[in-house]
């Protein structure tokens, strides 16, 4: 009998009928893989920044380079061998690749075992006119150790656009969808601020890791943010709410989370906000907001796509 099994690296399509033979609880970093593995095998899943510590009796541990990136692997097996000495649980190693690769991921921690690395960076963004804010990451984390050039372009243009704007009568409220560490929303926020205006900053992301970095990010500047961790937009408390909405969506999936990224959009801004999204050729996505908003604006910085559109006032 396996006992108490805790499935790390595994998202719903790796996880067999002869991994979930008794009491097994899934692992994951995105909220998005913690409903497929609910969904499709009816478990529990856990969605958090660290592993959990248990006690477990067997952690069974998926990972190789098509998986995750060699840091993020280091960092789970790190914290898994910590969970193994505490409570003694057995460790299976499921390691999809070479095995002189294989070897070499565990002898880090074998060789070492009780030094306990820490995998958290800092690096420098600004935009002009704002200060230069020190932006904390995570593995796991878009653009882990640097910063995205596409979501600065993003950040930078519409900096200049709301600075250029009349104030509002009230602080306008921004909505950072797929926010990661928070780059967008919270350069955009501290350069208004700097200008001395006052803004309403709401970020969301799937990834458990960038929802923990937004949030130590909004307090570390100093702005009241809310952080949500989603996959699917904010609530529909929200709806209507919002005076820009921002974002840079992933490319993959035949822009499939694009879709998701410009619905949200569309129902989350109040009539006559704008929504800003960026990309490396507007050809690929224009179509795509063009389904959701009626004309696209687009402005070239950084070599990306700036792409905006007004949400027209109700009929």
């Amino acid at each position: 009998m396996a006992g108490r099994t805790l499935l790390v690296g595994y998202r719903a399509a790796d996880i067999s009928p002869d991994l979930v033979q008794g009491d097994v609880t899934c692992y994951v970093l995105d909220v998005y893989d913690r409903h497929a593995i609910e969904k499709t095998h009816h478990l529990k899943a856990i969605c958090a920044p660290s592993v959990p510590e248990g006690p477990w009796d067997v952690v069974k541990y998926r990972t190789g380079p098509k998986l995750m990136s060699g840091e993020l692997s280091l960092d789970l097996l790190q914290q898994i061998h910590l969970i193994r000495r505490k409570c003694g649980c057995r460790v299976e190693v499921d390691y999809v690749g070479r095995e002189r690769d294989r070897n070499d991921l565990l002898d880090k921690i074998k060789d070492d075992p009780d030094r306990v690395r820490s995998f958290r960076a800092t690096w420098p963004a600004s935009v002009p006119g704002g200060p230069k804010l020190p932006f904390a990451s995570y593995p796991g984390c878009f653009c882990h150790r640097r910063m995205d050039e596409g979501g600065l372009a993003l950040a930078e243009v519409v900096c200049r656009r709301m600075c250029e704007c009349e104030p509002p009568s009230r602080p306008p409220r921004i909505l950072d969808m797929g926010c990661g560490c928070g780059l967008v929303g919270l350069l955009v926020a501290t350069r208004l601020r700097e200008a001395g205006r006052e803004v309403s900053l709401v970020m969301v992301d799937s990834h458990s890791r960038a929802v923990q970095a937004a949030g130590e990010n909004a307090e570390s500047f100093g702005i009241p943010a809310e952080v949500i961790l989603s996959d699917c937009g904010v609530p529909e408390r929200m709806d209507g709410t919002f005076d820009v909405f921002v974002g840079n969506p992933p490319y993959y999936s035949d822009y499939r989370i694009a879709d998701v990224f410009l619905e949200t959009a569309k129902r989350a801004l109040a009539p006559g906000g704008a929504c800003w999204t960026v990309c490396k050729n507007a050809a690929g996505l224009e179509p795509v907001q063009r389904r959701y908003f009626p004309s696209v604006e687009t402005t070239m910085r950084r070599g990306y796509a700036v792409l905006m559109s007004d949400q027209p006032a109700k009929q």
